[in-house]
């Protein structure tokens, strides 16, 4: 997949976890796109991070789904999808900056040239040591390893909010994603790799920038060729003819090697310009082939092979940055809303009042557990009958729920005890059985302080553990 299908799937993933009750894009339809397009993808299959081909096909295949089938439907979901766009370039740019370049290769090679064309005095030395300098630097930065998400550079974070069309606020510093907003959750997920991609891009721009910039020095070359009859001298403070010999065989030797070009290295003595005098001033012509080859061979090809490289890696790179965004929750909770199909689950409330207030976020919290067609059946065992009812209790399935109280002192006699009974039951009855252990405490709200809160579910999961499968704490959310 490309970029464009990586970010409608992160539209449609900030959509859905910006609004959780459904106002924008209702429950029934998220789970009609999921029916129809997870091809047999359990969530019991979803097992880490990063996310595999077969689950990113089907992010692909729902958002397909939902762009065909959805958007339209609603007006104001039309307009939250329309806000939602990252960083990005802008060609306009990049095809400024590549006729600047173009143009100012065609005035550079220009630079000290009148009727004669002084070999040295062309700029094509110092563009050559400036151009190996900066592809050596950059060969080994795209070699190094991608940094951690969210490592973006202060003036790549500047440059993004300068070429993007559209920002997006960040929550503060601190902030949970609890509460954002549709755009906020848009910018967390898709700014990070985008900005990745962008920085990438940029580099591979400015290979194709410096390309056009040796290109057109090489047009510059034979377009004043054309017009002018230019005579090839040379004249240096530093070099003797041997050394200017050694110079330009070793300058201009890749280029004759690989394009067949004469190198006239023995006429060089004579077209040493002393004291103002050249006593044979050579033909310029086959001096400008061996310009416009080395241009070409050492700096327009290097250049575009590394400008694939960093287009390769900004692919590569934003892979791995998209399938790393943390999908195993969005894909547990995507796929559970259509799963369970009238199966029933007992939950097991022990020595808890269950308001029809608790009932309902318990039975909410077992069905985004399970599935959302789930039907959790709540069962009440007082304390002190707990023996009494592992006699008597039938599972109804092969998944159990068991509840107790945080707030209230867990004893090995009693509770413990009691999931062990429950455990044994339910084991007894069906081989591949699961049991869930959920710690309520939401009746003890914002009463108690962090610390007092983590030593009390401390002290449950160290007494309980080993005997559920799962621990699930339950807080109240602020």
């Amino acid at each position: 997949m490309d970029w464009n299908d990586w970010q409608s799937i992160l539209r449609w993933r900030a959509l859905e976890e910006g609004d959780p009750d459904g106002a924008i894009l209702s429950e029934e339809r998220r789970r009609q796109a999921t029916a129809r397009t997870r091809g047999g993808l359990t969530s019991d299959g979803v097992n880490g991070e990063p996310i595999s081909s077969r689950e990113i096909s089907f992010l692909h295949k729902r958002t397909q789904w939902l762009e065909r089938e959805v958007v339209g439907w609603s007006g104001s979901l039309v307009r939250v999808m329309e806000r939602l766009v990252t960083v990005q370039g802008r060609w306009s740019w990049a095809l400024a900056g590549w006729g600047i370049a173009l143009v100012a290769g065609y005035f550079l090679s220009g630079l000290g040239q009148q009727a004669e064309f002084n070999l040295l005095a062309l700029p094509l030395v110092g563009v050559l040591l400036w151009n190996a300098v900066i592809m050596v630097l950059s060969l080994v930065w795209e070699l190094l390893p991608a940094p951690r998400a969210g490592g973006g550079s202060r003036f790549m974070e500047w440059l993004a909010q300068v070429v993007s069309p559209v920002g997006h606020d960040s929550p503060a510093e601190g902030e949970t994603l609890t509460g954002l907003t549709v755009d906020q959750r848009f910018g967390l997920l898709a700014n990070a790799p985008a900005m990745e991609r962008l920085q990438r891009r940029l580099r591979a721009w400015m290979h194709l920038a410096a390309a056009l910039l040796a290109l057109g020095s090489i047009i510059g070359l034979y377009a004043r060729g054309w017009s002018h009859e230019y005579r090839a001298v040379w004249e240096s403070t530093l070099l003797s003819d041997s050394g200017a010999q050694k110079f330009f065989g070793t300058l201009f030797g890749p280029a004759s090697s690989a394009l067949k070009l004469q190198l006239p290295l023995e006429a060089l003595p004579a077209m040493h310009r002393t004291g103002g005098v050249t006593q044979a001033p050579a033909l310029a012509l086959p001096w400008i082939h061996l310009y416009a080859g080395t241009l070409f061979l050492l700096i327009m090809l290097p250049r575009f092979g590394l400008a694939g490289l960093a287009v390769w890696r900004a692919r590569q790179i934003l892979q791995k940055r998209v399938r790393s965004l943390g999908w195993r929750s969005y894909l547990k909770r995507t796929l559970r809303s259509v799963e369970g199909g009238q199966e029933v689950i007992h939950v097991l409330i022990h020595a808890t009042d269950a308001t029809p207030m608790h009932r309902e976020v318990w039975a909410r919290g077992v069905r985004e557990r399970f599935g959302a067609m789930i039907e959790p059946e709540m069962i009440q065992v007082p304390l002190g009958d707990e023996d009494d009812f592992t006699a008597a209790w039938k599972p109804a399935g092969s998944k159990t729920v068991m509840i107790f109280n945080l707030a209230t002192t867990p004893e090995q006699e009693v509770q413990r005890r009691f999931v062990q009974d429950v455990k044994q039951v339910l084991f007894r009855q069906h081989r591949e059985a699961e049991l869930i252990v959920l710690l309520d405490a939401t009746s003890i709200g914002n009463r108690w302080s962090p610390d007092k809160l983590a030593s009390r579910e401390k002290l449950w999961t160290d007494m309980l553990q080993g005997e559920a499968d799962e621990i699930i704490v339950a807080a109240r959310r602020a």
